[in-house]
């Protein structure tokens, strides 16, 4: 199983279905493309998502970079873990959109599973409209950053729900473009998270370790962010410009919170 990421946040619609491309190693004129997957940390048990198909377009025609199909648990896949979705030997040149198709979800929350209404074009396919040029002989990663917390939407009341949605929210980003923020909590043990805040958006979010105290803000584009902590006990910490370059990592060190 591949990974990736991408330059541009990523707009879903709906896809029509494509060619196949078996994956295989470049030729002349060829380069590799390879699609990653993470997630940030979320309020559920686990988020579970059947792909059937990751594609990529140039020109007129879709570009398979996996047709098998896999269920993966987002939640198994933060504090920086990435998870390798497909890979191909691609033709080198401008690409213009990826797309994932969705068979099916469930989310498990409170010990209990729910199979999540799968919006039709999901399964017919999601488009992450974005432009990337991928030159002969490279490798390309792209990171998809699948925010399970805010893609599932759930029916009737928040806390006795009659029901869950899938509206899939995606962060596209070129892993050679992002950078990430770590550091880890010398007291972890009620369950601390750790946000990175640009402006008034939450970029990304990842569960702390309640043994290690180790946290990873990860693939985060270059600018200044506000770090968070804050555990089930209420205790917090803040560091406000936490500065992110490409290719490098912000150590905040040894945390306590108060």
């Amino acid at each position: 199983m591949k990974k990736w990421m991408l330059c541009l946040a990523g707009v879903l619609s709906g896809a029509m279905a494509g060619c196949n491309n078996d994956a295989t190693s470049p030729t002349a004129g060829e380069a590799t493309l390879r699609m990653w997957l993470t997630d940030k940390t979320a309020a559920y048990d686990a988020v579970n998502i059947t792909f059937t198909e990751i594609s990529a377009h140039i020109d007129s025609q879709w570009i398979v970079l996996n047709d098998q199909t896999q269920t993966v648990n987002l939640l198994d896949w933060n504090n920086g873990k990435t998870l390798l979705l497909g890979q191909a030997a691609i033709e080198a040149g401008t690409y213009t959109q990826i797309r994932l198709k969705i068979a099916a979800a469930e989310v498990v929350w409170n010990g209990q599973s729910y199979p999540m209404d799968v919006p039709s074009g999901a399964q017919s396919g999601l488009k992450l409209l974005t432009k990337f040029e991928i030159a002969a002989g490279s490798t390309y990663d792209i990171v998809l950053d699948f925010d399970a917390e805010r893609s599932v939407v759930t029916t009737g009341p928040p806390q006795n729900p009659k029901g869950f949605k899938l509206k899939p929210t995606i962060r596209a980003i070129a892993m050679a473009f992002t950078g990430s923020i770590s550091g880890r909590v010398a007291n972890p043990a009620a369950l601390p998270v750790a946000v990175a805040v640009a402006g008034n958006d939450t970029i990304t979010a990842s569960a702390v370790d309640p043994v290690s105290g180790d946290f990873r803000l990860a693939f985060l584009p270059p600018m200044a962010y506000v770090v968070s902590i804050a555990d089930t006990l209420g205790r917090a910490f803040s560091k406000p410009d936490a500065p992110v370059n490409a290719g490098q990592d912000y150590a905040l060190g040894s945390i306590t919170l108060q």
